[in-house]
């Protein structure tokens, strides 16, 4: 029995070693107790796996310091030196170098050694690889990050801020994500021949206005070869690069030495332009980055796609508009001119007529009839005035705008009898007709939704310019416009893209305790033959 024994319990020890070390493989936890005299370290298998070490390679304190980052190895040698000091336990995260180069990140937990007289005998830890974890967790963060800045970025296209304003967004976001990266983002121009140096918040700006207006082509660096392949193109070193050989100089001063360039491509085939990452060193990408890329450039492309519908779409309907008016003009005129003629002759006539008849000494139903025939062709033709100065009041092209509210603002307080007051400081300059004719547009419409909704007694008109722009103001005492409205409305939208394609602004709100404020902005706009650069609005 006695001889059993010790082959029983050195079979459990070698049975718990051995569980031991399939633990640690599995958790990817090892451990090592160095010794202070004589400063030996004893590590388990799997540490030794973990710090890329041959197993069983005799291993010293130093060696362990060694493998652990230089940029973290004074923080954990002052951290382990003051664990010694105060005894006890300790704990501490750390990066290690490999002997392949290769960096792992260790959690590490660990305790003092004392003998039986409380002197301390070194220390004893174990270290977690948590390496693939932080790897997620930094992922996951990247990612969350990713889709906060992409859904900024749509928020913003949306509420129709400019494009550059939202490329510039979506490049702080990749810059922020990828420290060290310089996003630029170019677009084709309307021939599709060259590229157009657009956002690039980063991007010196000397270099982003020398490849302004590159011709695209099948070596012209990254971007400009990009879109000509309809490809990704990689460039890791732009000193060596062929596609980089004409514009290497461009760079070289601003310490460009990669480009990695993706070509943006509309849903319907067109090319929009390229979403370019430069660093200042050569590098490749990994795949993460790529993802980051392809992700940042889907927004892009996006945004870049939508603002050129809504171009078109603004422009198509500056043209309706256009003619539109034109039309009304037209109309206006030939109502006016050809009709009111007749009428006006054919009112000569009936007083010649009469005065015939009263030449004659005729009475009677005749003289009666021809007197009942003047008074409604007076009233024709004040109705046909009147349709005229609906259609286009001639007023407006003549005297201009603010003669042109004075002289609506009159017929309104007629019409309703709300009183009305005007209070106008523009003066009579010569603006372009696009302006007057929306300005005015809009008044109308501010002026019919008080006839029709208010049920105000006084309205306020204030016409000025304001630091080299056009302001309208329309003021009610009225009931105040329902919240709904802002998006119902019709006339309301009608009246804010009126004002945005101008590149002005029309807010609508209401007044405390009630009534409306409707309020105009755009900047004045001359007739080119008129126009200097003394003319140009205020930050233009």
């Amino acid at each position: 029995m006695d001889e059993q024994a010790p082959t029983s319990s050195a079979v459990a020890i070698a049975t718990l070693e051995r569980q031991l070390k399939v633990a640690q493989q599995i958790t990817r936890i090892g451990s090592w107790e160095w010794t202070l005299a004589p400063n030996a370290v004893t590590c388990s298998d799997e540490l030794y796996r973990i710090y890329g070490l041959p197993i069983g390679e005799p291993i010293t304190f130093e060696v362990v310091l060694e493998r652990v980052h230089p940029d973290d190895r004074l923080r954990v040698t002052q951290l382990l030196q003051d664990a010694l000091a105060r005894g006890g336990p300790f704990a501490l995260g750390q990066r290690i170098v490999r002997p392949d180069g290769s960096i792992r990140e260790l959690e590490s937990m660990g305790e003092v050694t004392v003998d039986d007289g409380g002197k301390v005998t070194g220390l004893i830890c174990t270290c977690r690889d948590v390496t693939e974890e932080r790897i997620r967790e930094r992922q996951l963060a990247r990612s969350q990050r990713l889709e906060t800045g992409e859904r900024r970025a749509l928020e913003m296209l949306a509420a129709g801020v400019a494009l550059r304003e939202i490329l510039d967004t979506i490049a702080h976001t990749i810059e922020e994500l990828d420290p060290g990266s310089i996003v630029s983002i170019v677009i084709v121009d309307p021939t599709g021949t060259r590229i157009r140096s657009f956002a690039g918040p980063s991007l010196p700006a000397a270099f982003a206005r020398a490849i302004d207006g590159t011709q695209i082509g099948p070596t012209v660096g990254s971007c400009g070869t990009a879109i000509y392949r309809r490809e990704r193109v990689i460039v890791t070193d732009i000193e060596n690069d062929p596609l980089w050989a004409d514009f290497r100089e461009l760079a070289r001063p601003h310490g460009l030495r990669a480009c990695w360039s993706s070509p943006l491509v509309g849903s319907d085939g067109r090319l929009l332009g390229s979403f370019a990452v430069y660093y200042r060193e050569p590098r490749g990408p990994d795949e993460s980055s790529l993802d980051l890329v392809a992700r940042a450039s889907h927004i892009a492309g996006i945004a870049i796609e939508r603002r050129q519908l809504d171009d078109r779409l603004r422009a198509l309907t500056d043209r309706v508009e256009a003619i539109r008016e034109d039309e009304r003009t037209q109309i206006a005129r030939e109502v006016h001119d050809e009709l009111g003629q007749s009428l006006t002759a054919l009112k000569m006539d009936i007083a010649w007529v009469m005065r015939r008849l009263a030449q004659h000494h005729v009475n009677g139903v005749l003289a009666d009839k021809l007197t009942q025939m003047a008074k409604s062709t007076d009233a024709i033709i004040a109705t046909v005035r009147r349709i005229s100065a609906e259609l286009r009041p001639g007023i407006l092209d003549d005297l201009g705008l603010a003669a042109a509210i004075e002289w609506q603002l009159e017929e309104f307080a007629k019409r309703t009898g709300v009183r009305a007051e005007l209070q106008s400081t523009l003066g009579d300059p010569v603006l372009e007709r696009d302006l007057t004719t929306a300005v005015f547009r809009i008044f109308q419409e501010a002026l019919t939704n008080v006839a029709r909704h208010a049920i105000a007694t006084i309205v306020h008109v204030r016409l000025e310019l304001e630091r080299g722009r056009v302001k309208l103001e329309v003021e009610d005492d009225g009931v105040g416009i329902p919240e709904a409205a802002h998006t119902t409305s019709l006339g309301l939208i009608g009246m804010r893209e009126r004002a945005r394609r101008l590149g002005g602004e029309c807010e609508v709100r209401r007044r405390d305790p009630h009534g409306t404020l409707v309020t105009v902005t755009v900047p004045l706009r001359f007739p080119a033959e008129r126009r200097t650069d003394a003319d140009l609005p205020i930050g233009a």
